[in-house]
């Protein structure tokens, strides 16, 4: 038998072991799990900020928040709204005239939990103060100033775009 010197081993075994297929199985076995929440950073739908060594990337979610806006503004008609912000100042009363519509915008509030009628809808006066047969809940409230703050958000971005 010949005496294989070990330079004859380095000489078959290193271009198979410093090849690039090995290479990356090598990089993947080490890195796998800071790689994999790399990637799970990136596909979550909530993901606002991935840090990537010193550096920040943004994700953005306007459309998301396009959409939350559209909604929030778009959910009372104005009358409705104008209904609740009257209902929600601590002036004394609230004086309406029965229009037509009074009716159903009181009730829809009512469905959707920003009011409580204190009698009967169907038996609501054709003019009176509002405050003696309605109150705003706690909800209502709620949804007011989600609102205010909506808009002040809105109005603000404005103002910094300019």
């Amino acid at each position: 038998m010949e005496d294989h010197s070990i330079l004859d081993w380095i000489s078959v075994l290193g271009p198979i072991l410093f090849s690039w297929p090995l290479v990356i199985v090598i990089v993947l076995v080490f890195f796998y799990r800071p790689l994999f929440n790399l990637l799970e950073k990136f596909s979550s739908n909530n993901i606002q900020k991935a840090k990537i060594g010193p550096f920040e990337i943004e994700e953005s979610e306007q459309a998301y928040v396009e959409s939350l806006k559209l909604l929030l503004t778009s959910l009372v008609n104005d009358n409705e709204f104008d209904y609740l912000k009257q209902l929600n100042t601590d002036q004394g009363s609230v004086s309406y005239d029965g229009s037509n519509n009074l009716k159903a915008e009181l009730e829809r509030l009512s469905h959707l939990g920003f009011i409580n009628a204190k009698t009967d809808l169907n038996q609501l006066p054709s003019a009176g103060e509002l405050n003696h047969y309605i109150e705003l809940t706690e909800k209502g409230k709620k949804y007011l100033t989600l609102r205010d703050n909506l808009v002040a958000n809105q109005s603000s971005e404005q103002g910094q775009e300019e």
